[in-house]
């Protein structure tokens, strides 16, 4: 389970105190597919941003099955992105000079699994999220949108995360290629792992399990489907 109890994140800037998450408090069961829904500025991506340890909040706790996620060192922090958190970006964020495969194999690489555990396991990945062949030998660049989505999360699932944060997954693909995406995350789901997007995707937010609706950096509503 993910526990969040008034989580603040706040920043100073030249014009003062920028609330950027003000006292958040939610909980989400394991295996949920959750969204997080609300306009440019609302708090979305410094939440996920929280939650996957990426920043720590100003005050507040988050807890994943347990582990105090704010209250850990720098280097477990680092330990705790790779082997519990997988991360899927808007923009891919691949990298460029690394085929399909290699992108996939780079944060086993960082578990200190060994290069043909690597190989296998990644060819088995972009096969079950529908990219075969060749296509899993090409860098980035030669690879559509929604291939190179398909391989960020390939990317995320290589070391087995108890939670997926997914930052806009679907926001620069077509409509086919959002609908595959989505299939993707609620395979998952159904599997067993917990899944967060932030998303302006009203299609997407009604495909999930409970919606979090932000606004000024507060949780304003909460939906949870039956």
């Amino acid at each position: 389970m993910l526990h969040v109890s008034e989580v603040t994140r706040h920043f100073s800037t030249g014009a003062g105190q920028v609330k950027a998450v003000d006292g958040v408090s939610f909980d989400v069961e394991t295996g949920t597919f959750c969204a997080i829904v609300g306009r440019s500025g609302s708090g979305k991506s410094t939440l996920l941003a929280l939650l996957g340890a990426l920043d720590s909040p100003t005050s507040g706790s988050i807890h994943l099955d347990g582990v105090d996620v704010a209250g850990l060192s720098a280097r477990k922090q680092v330990i705790y992105r790779r082997d519990r958190i997988g991360f899927v970006f808007q923009n891919y964020h691949l990298v460029s000079n690394l085929s399909a495969i290699g992108n996939v194999m780079l944060p086993m690489e960082f578990a200190g699994a060994s290069r043909s555990q690597r190989r296998e396991h990644a060819v088995s990945l972009l096969d079950r999220v529908g990219l075969h062949g060749d296509k899993q030998d090409r860098l980035p660049g030669k690879l559509s949108g929604g291939e190179q989505q398909r391989v960020s999360i390939a990317r995320a699932l290589a070391n087995q995360p108890a939670l997926i944060l997914a930052d806009e997954p679907t926001g620069n693909l077509d409509s086919r290629n959002s609908k595959r995406i989505v299939s993707l995350l609620r395979q998952l789901v159904e599997e067993g792992t917990t899944v967060i997007v932030v998303t302006h995707d009203r299609g997407l937010a009604a495909k999930t399990d409970l919606t979090l609706s932000m606004k000024d950096g507060q949780i304003v509503h909460r939906q949870a489907k039956v």
